[in-house]
């Protein structure tokens, strides 16, 4: 491993632990220069920041101080993360006596993967779409910004660590299993294929078939209920068939660009908070999710913007394998880019810097186009956030449009051309403005102000504002200005009295935006309940 990338990997996991504890905590630096953090045992934690963001993204100098009364002393790596962890700990009721060293254990392993894809030889971008598009997929190797365990995996030794790892480039064949008739359950909600024609041949006639991660395969067959039915024959290891797939960012979504369909696939394995199963419960909520987009965007006038919708999902019946049904799911999205000479790029993968220090993909994109930061944000703006806007306004349904849900493709000029929406399980309607599709008890339903509140984060605090940090940290303006073009734009929204119109006039008057607190949910272990704290609304500030 390269003798740069372990210190690469720990400097970024210092900036997101010191990131969100600034926000979680409500302790914002007031720009450049020494920030104190007070700690338990007394004394303080000092550390630099050396970029400021108004959206919370600053940068941190190499050094941490401890200061006591005997003086000051730099803290090594570990020492400040025990230290910053016990912090958190005091703050919060709710912890039990282990959870600093398992949450410090969860750190280690995010900082060595992370460091073994910094360590990995660079892989330049293809010229063709689908590789472009693969390429933004397995390129995030430091991951979300404000999360303490971006890249954590357990449950994997390094060798399969490595043999799926997205940011290695990884690419494998699927299992599948046939299942007997009796056996299935599914649900389809638009047409199109799930199975290749070459691994269908391999099944009895009539059975369906599941795609299967061939880690979660090896899972599965130690599992008493699936392995007796395994053994008395209503499901049927086919083996690995068809043509090999990349996983994209999320680790366990898998996609063959010479395939009209993409595979959410289960994984028992905690990947940053969760284990990542498939509860039937979920699969339904995305196609309650893609049925409502499908009955409604033929009438949406947003043009380049674009929602991926899932065709359905397929699995065991609970009564077969009980609590095993979760993983023995596979949920089905549409891929409408086969043969589309669009490259669509993940917008996590675009906004990161590359393993080398690289500027971000984002920031090369806006510089093939002159450079013009503000004009590229407002075109950006257009064909993202004002359609995500308009929707919610009017049917009041959003996304989870974070950073590694979106999809964005750039023309020859780099300018902002098309943008899309995927994962529908993160979908949720106001209960109070749904549509008559969605029906009464579907999980898609939310009361107004939750519904509003998801938008809210994911779209504009987790994704709008990395964007906006992004450019303005590398190009003119500055991040700054660049909350005026949003506030600019946003303004024009609001005047046009259109169903964004409300929700405009929201984000420009707030005093402050929702913000998930990754750091103390995880550490309370609330990821399916998430904390949520208050952050001073930079476009309120950039209006004026």
């Amino acid at each position: 491993m390269s003798t740069d990338a372990v210190p690469c990997a720990r400097a970024a996991a210092r900036e997101r632990l010191l990131n969100a504890t600034a926000r979680e905590l409500r302790i914002t630096p007031d720009g450049v220069g020494p920030w104190r953090l007070d700690v338990p045992a007394g004394g303080a934690l000092l550390a630099e920041v050396e970029h400021w963001s108004p959206s919370g993204h600053h940068r941190w100098g190499e050094e941490i101080v401890l200061e006591r009364d005997a003086g000051r002393r730099p803290l090594d790596h570990d020492e400040f993360v025990d230290l910053l962890l016990s912090v958190i700990d005091s703050v919060l009721d709710d912890t039990g006596p282990d959870r600093v060293a398992a949450l410090a254990e969860q750190v280690r392993n995010s900082v060595d993967r992370t460091a073994r894809y910094l360590a990995a030889p660079s892989r330049p971008e293809p010229d063709d779409p689908a590789g472009r598009t693969r390429h933004a997929e397995q390129s995030l190797r430091r991951g979300h910004p404000f999360h303490p365990v971006p890249k954590s995996v357990q449950g994997l030794v390094p060798e399969d660590a490595d043999r799926f790892a997205p940011e290695l480039g990884a690419s494998f064949r699927l299992h599948h299993l046939a299942l007997h008739p009796e056996l299935a359950v599914e649900e389809r909600v638009v047409p199109g294929p799930w199975t290749p024609d070459d691994v269908a041949a391999q099944a009895p006639a009539g059975w369906p078939v599941v795609p299967v991660h061939p880690w979660q395969m090896t899972y599965l067959r130690g599992r008493p209920p699936v392995a007796a039915l395994l053994a008395d024959g209503r499901l049927r290891d086919l083996g690995e068939l068809g043509r090999p797939v990349y996983p994209t960012s999320s680790v366990r979504t898998v996609c063959d660009p010479a395939s009209p369909t993409i595979w959410k696939l289960p994984l028992h394995l905690r990947i940053t908070n969760f284990v990542r199963t498939i509860p039937i419960e979920h699969a339904r909520r995305a196609a309650d999710a893609s049925r409502l987009v499908a009955g409604l965007r033929p009438q949406w006038d947003t043009p380049g913007f674009a929602v991926l919708v899932e065709s359905g999902w397929r699995g065991v019946d609970p009564e077969g394998v009980g609590d095993d049904a979760a993983d023995l799911v596979a949920v089905f999205r549409e891929n409408p880019f086969v043969g589309d000479a669009a490259a669509p790029r993940v917008l996590a993968g675009m906004i990161e810097p590359g393993a080398r220090g690289e500027e971000p993909m984002l920031v090369e994109a806006v510089r093939a186009g002159g450079g013009d930061a503000a004009a590229w944000l407002r075109a950006y703006l257009h064909l993202s956030l004002v359609p995500l806007l308009e929707i919610f306004g009017a049917h009041g349904l959003g996304f989870e449009a974070h950073p590694q849900n979106t999809l964005l493709h750039t023309d020859e000029s780099g300018r902002p051309a098309r943008f899309w929406v995927r994962d529908m399980e993160g979908a949720h309607v106001s209960r109070d403005r749904a549509p008559a599709a969605v029906a009464a008890g579907s999980p898609l339903l939310y009361d107004e102000e939750e519904a509003w509140l998801r938008l809210r984060y994911h779209a504009v605090v987790n994704q709008l504002a990395s964007v906006v940090a992004t450019l303005g940290a590398a190009l003119a303006p500055g991040e700054p200005a660049l909350w005026e073009v949003v506030a600019g734009v946003l303004a024009e929204v609001r005047a046009g009295s259109g169903p964004a119109s409300p929700w405009a006039d929201d984000l420009l008057t707030s005093r402050t935006l929702p913000a998930k607190a990754n750091l103390l949910s995880r550490f309370a272990e609330r990821g399916e309940h998430p904390l949520y704290v208050e952050l001073p609304n930079p476009i309120r500030k950039a209006a004026g």
